[in-house]
């Protein structure tokens, strides 16, 4: 067998199709190159692209520790989803319970853990509502709920806070970061400005960034470090199909988040982690909105089918962040995903009590594009969202499913409830008196009730809508973006949803938490570099 050396491979290259296939091959990925063309157009210490949670966090970390900061943010309007969040975060009350409960996330969904990093977000977020207390004087914080997954050991040290204030949660919170960065440190912010490329030195160190701003790019020099805090990928289609499985899913959070700064990342020689950890509801998709809406019915007298007319789980067992888990299960033998869409069936009573929403306060449907669910579902049936017929026979025949299953899955589901015992994947009946509130005001106290004998019924398409992917480069417990190696990219670091530390299995609150921890360790790591230049 004959050997090829790259310097053959190269001269043959060169020899068979002309000098211009040197420059065809791509040897070796990268960051645009610094070199004595390139002008710099600003200069600051710290540039963060992203003006999300972490995005300010890291911000005001990097302008406390004696930076001169820029944020710049592609979206008209900051936020991130941050804004379009329930705004609720972490606020822990035992770091060594906590550190166990986070690691068995971890442990349990065999997932990759950064232990170091573990400990400093538990030791770190006890301290959390001090923090946002900072950010403005006067807000006002309330414990909204507890663990999402109360089974596993440590759960009992989880508490979740919000901000009160007279808009939606996450709206009270980004307003506290907005004030905080731009009127009590007047740090510079760029609406409309997406990051094109981050530029690296010879020495192979992130020394700034190209961004756009009304069709033009400018090169902008940072003295110190880039800091990242971009989001996720949720909407970006690509990125999808090879990270997420499942079929038809859809984007809860910010449209803005298409993967930029992974994608920026990743031409920096980054390595990728946790490409499959997800915070996924269960939602509807509204026509004419660019988001979903999620699914959290209160009232007891529902279930959910799958498209051969089924039960398939327990409805209210499943934590809000993790069903995706749920229905992303794949038939090999018929070639589809039988719960992707599926379906929530249910009669005129539960129409009554209020909305399939469940008075939902997150997503960008609703906090930036005004969508208001009807209280009784009246607006969702008329527009054709809620399908309604007189028998369940009707109703089956309309969404598409067996009838007879349809029908002997309500017959199932009514018998066993007047018994006293869901038998097939054990629902309660009635709300335990022992457990704490997932979300308080969102878990009635009769948890399961039989169906009506007679119509109308109701059925609602529902498919996964994710919030937030945790994937992204991967990162160290100082922040600093890493390469496949292990070792940091110099001067580039990390904070948030975008290589999020979290793993397949997600707290709710958590990125909230985690964007405030590790955006403060970025912001005050970075500032803390003496300048390149």
């Amino acid at each position: 067998m004959t050997l090829i050396t790259r310097r053959k491979f190269l001269t043959a290259a060169a020899v068979t199709t002309g000098a211009t296939a040197l420059s065809a091959i791509p040897m070796v990925a990268g960051a645009k190159e610094l070199n004595k063309n390139l002008k710099w157009d600003k200069d600051y210490d710290v540039v963060v692209i992203g003006y999300g949670g972490a995005g300010a966090a890291a911000a005001i970390a990097a302008h406390d520790g004696g930076a001169k900061v820029l944020i710049v943010e592609k979206m008209s309007e900051g936020g991130g989803n941050t804004a379009v969040s329930s705004g609720g975060y972490i606020c822990a009350d035992d770091p060594e319970k906590a550190k166990v409960y986070f690691k068995n996330l971890f442990k349990y969904a065999n997932s990759e853990m950064d232990e170091e990093q573990v400990d400093i977000f538990a030791n770190e977020c006890i301290n959390l509502t001090k923090y946002v207390d900072s950010l403005k004087d006067g807000l006002e914080q309330y414990v909204y709920g507890y663990a999402g997954f109360q089974s596993i050991e440590g759960s009992e040290s989880i508490r979740k806070f919000r901000v009160k204030g007279k808009k939606r949660g996450g709206d009270n919170l980004f307003d506290a970061y907005k004030y905080a960065v731009e009127e009590k440190r007047k740090i510079d912010v760029r609406l409309n400005t997406p990051a094109k490329d981050l530029i690296r030195n010879c020495n192979g160190e992130i020394v700034g960034v190209t961004i756009v701003t009304n069709g033009k790019e400018e090169n902008i020099c940072a003295r110190k470090a880039v800091v990242l805090t971009t989001g996720g990928f949720e909407y970006n289609e690509r990125m999808m199909q090879n990270f997420v499985k499942g079929n038809l899913i859809h984007g809860l959070g910010n449209p803005g988040n298409t993967g930029d700064g992974i994608k920026m990342a990743e031409k920096a020689g980054a390595q990728l982690w946790h490409m499959t950890g997800t915070s996924c509801p269960i939602g509807v998709k509204i026509p004419g909105h660019k988001s979903c809406v999620q699914v959290n019915m209160l009232s007891p007298s529902h279930i959910w089918v799958d498209q051969d007319g089924k039960r398939f789980v327990n409805e209210k067992g499943v934590d809000n962040h993790a069903r995706l888990l749920a229905v992303d299960i794949y038939d090999s033998i018929h070639h589809r995903f039988p719960r992707i869409p599926c379906y929530m069936v249910f009669d005129e009573k539960a129409r009554k009590k209020g909305p399939v929403s469940g008075g939902a306060t997150s997503g960008y449907a609703i906090n930036r594009e005004g969508y208001n669910w009807s209280f009784d579902n009246t607006k969702e049936i008329e527009s054709g969202i809620i399908k309604k017929a007189d028998t369940l026979e009707q109703l089956a025949k309309i969404i598409g499913v067996d009838p007879s299953n349809l029908k002997d899955t309500v017959t199932k589901w009514n018998k066993d409830i007047k018994a006293g015992s869901d038998s097939l994947f054990g629902r309660a009946i009635y709300k335990s008196k022992n457990g704490k509130p997932v979300y308080e005001g969102r878990e009635a106290p009769i948890v399961s009730e039989p169906l009506d004998e007679t119509g109308p019924y109701y059925a609602v398409e529902m498919v996964p809508t994710i919030l937030n992917t945790q994937g992204g480069p991967k990162r160290n417990a100082k922040s600093e973006v890493l390469d496949p190696f292990e070792k940091p990219i110099p001067r580039l670091f990390a904070a948030g949803e975008i290589g999020s530390f979290w793993g397949l299995t997600y707290q709710g609150g958590g990125n909230n938490a985690e964007s405030m921890v590790f955006g403060q360790i970025a912001g005050k790591n970075a500032a803390a570099l003496k300048s390149w230049k």
